[in-house]
């Protein structure tokens, strides 16, 4: 798995296939549905467009578009590495019954066949990886659609960001960030990982942190929201203070674009909670390049799941149990 993190960088630099004469027309209200990996690509197409546009955006981690959505008459962008995962193809399938506009994001499969029998526009991701090992991939799929009436040339972004990425591991023998996700992973070890961030996308990281160490490392990890943890998570310390200590690493994801107050919650929780739980701080970098930003703490979380996984002796490519459950509930 390691190889595929420190590929992130070329995932955004490489161009990729679109259907013929690809174009996105204007939307005011886009509906997303995707699971896992691909859910977390809709997370970022929505943290661009939330910071850059008007337009409503929700990203829907279920089966099928209930009516009330479909009533609203969304545009429609389909994610899923496979093309088969059930609850995607399904809110397809209600797509086409309710005439809605939509395309499609897909390595191949079921998603990949039915956009090109309905002639809808398609982004096709590179086959044989497991979908969070083709993260950058879907990230700079989901640029295609960002509109090009708001400015800025997300794709160059991506590239930006790849070289980025490439720049910083250079050397990694004495590379200072490979260091730091080293460090992080022997400091939470076994223990249950708590992960916060405090602005939109430091708290999309967070999530992405969450699944890497859930699925690499097959390890337990739980996210929080500054400031909502201030009011009810915080308490959650007082008990059983031992166990905490032992069983707990708390992890801040720090940016400079965090609202002052936000800053000061984060100094004012380690006064609070930090003799009832050891803390890690990791600071994002201050590019205006948001795809940059994102990245650059991803691949800091991906690089310490890795670790984790190599510590624990754990294989971060068994999805055994994941592929067992797809089975019981086929029948």
């Amino acid at each position: 798995m390691i190889e595929h993190v420190l590929d992130l960088g070329n995932q955004l630099k490489r161009e990729l296939e679109t259907s013929t004469n690809f174009a996105i027309d204007s939307y005011d209200d886009l509906l997303v549905v995707g699971m896992g990996g691909s859910g977390v690509a809709g997370d970022v197409l929505k943290l661009v467009l939330n910071e850059t546009t008007q337009i409503y955006v929700e990203v829907r981690k279920a089966y099928g578009i209930p009516d009330v959505i479909a009533d609203r008459r969304p545009k429609c962008l389909f994610i899923s590495y496979s093309g088969n995962t059930e609850e995607t193809v399904e809110a397809v399938n209600d797509a086409i019954k309710h005439n809605l506009d939509w395309s499609v994001i897909s390595s191949g499969g079921q998603l990949l066949k039915l956009a090109l029998e309905h002639n809808k526009p398609f982004v096709k991701i590179p086959e044989g990886l497991q979908p969070r090992a083709a993260f950058g991939f879907m990230a700079k799929a989901v640029m295609h659609y960002v509109p090009r009436e708001i400015g800025g040339n997300y794709l160059d972004m991506c590239n930006q960001a790849g070289d980025y990425l490439n720049e910083v591991l250079v050397d990694q023998s004495e590379n200072e960030l490979v260091s730091q996700a080293l460090q992080i992973s022997k400091e939470i070890s076994t223990k249950t990982s708590i992960i916060y961030g405090g602005t939109p996308l430091t708290y999309l990281v967070a999530q992405r942190w969450k699944t890497q160490i859930n699925e690499n490392a097959k390890s337990k990890a739980f996210v929080g929201y500054m400031p909502e943890i201030h009011h009810n998570e915080i308490l959650s310390w007082e008990a059983n203070k031992e166990d905490s200590k032992n069983n707990y690493q708390l992890l801040f994801l720090r940016s400079s674009k965090e609202n002052s107050q936000i800053s000061k919650r984060f100094e004012l929780t380690k006064e609070i909670i930090g003799d009832k739980v050891n803390i890690s701080e990791i600071k994002n970098i201050s590019s205006e390049n948001i795809i940059s930003n994102l990245f650059h703490l991803t691949l800091i979380g991906d690089l310490v799941s890795v670790y984790m996984a190599d510590n624990l002796e754990i294989d971060p490519y068994d999805i055994t149990s994941i592929e067992h459950l797809k089975k019981l509930l086929k029948g």
